[in-house]
């Protein structure tokens, strides 16, 4: 379903002082020009939110933490590990249920981006597994809201693919 060739950006890159005690956002860009999104925090990270929320009296004392989803929880945060478990997520199936679509690649972001020559494929298109998934939440969604929602809805997705 995803292609092995992929991009890796880890955002703050190198600004974390200990990778053993860090998060940072992971965005993986693939050739059909689709970027996913996850959140790697350390286990000690985790740890040292809960320390810090014990000590400030947050969230009842630290009996619970509300970080960004997705998450995935590592050993550390180097490169060499984020792209270890980027790489056996999508070799073993798994990358979908821990990474969020996160939108196309615009135009933009092509000509002044750390993309490698010729990474893009405009004959690759996303999954359409993955576009009816979503496609069936959103269906789901709007039998739940407002004839008014749906009909607001309805008339922005027709006007786009028009």
């Amino acid at each position: 379903m995803f292609e092995k060739r992929r991009h890796i950006h880890i955002g703050a890159e190198g600004w974390a002082d200990d990778v053993e005690d860090a998060q940072v956002d992971v965005v993986v860009t693939f050739p059909d020009s689709t970027k996913w999104i996850s959140n790697f925090y350390t286990i000690k990270c985790i740890e040292s939110i809960r320390k810090d929320y014990l000590q400030n009296g947050h969230c009842l004392n630290g009996a619970y933490w509300c970080g960004s989803s997705p998450v995935v929880i590592v050993d550390n945060i180097s490169r060499e590990r984020i792209e270890q478990v980027v790489d056996e997520l999508i070799e073993n199936a798994g990358f979908q249920y821990v990474f969020e679509y996160f939108g196309a690649v615009r135009e933009e972001d092509i000509s002044r981006s750390e993309y490698p020559g010729n990474f893009f494929d405009e004959e690759s298109k996303i999954d359409s597994s993955y576009v009816s998934y979503y496609a069936s939440q959103l269906v789901q969604m709007l039998e739940q809201s407002s004839e008014k929602v749906r009909q607001t809805i309805m008339k922005d997705i027709f006007r786009v693919s028009q």
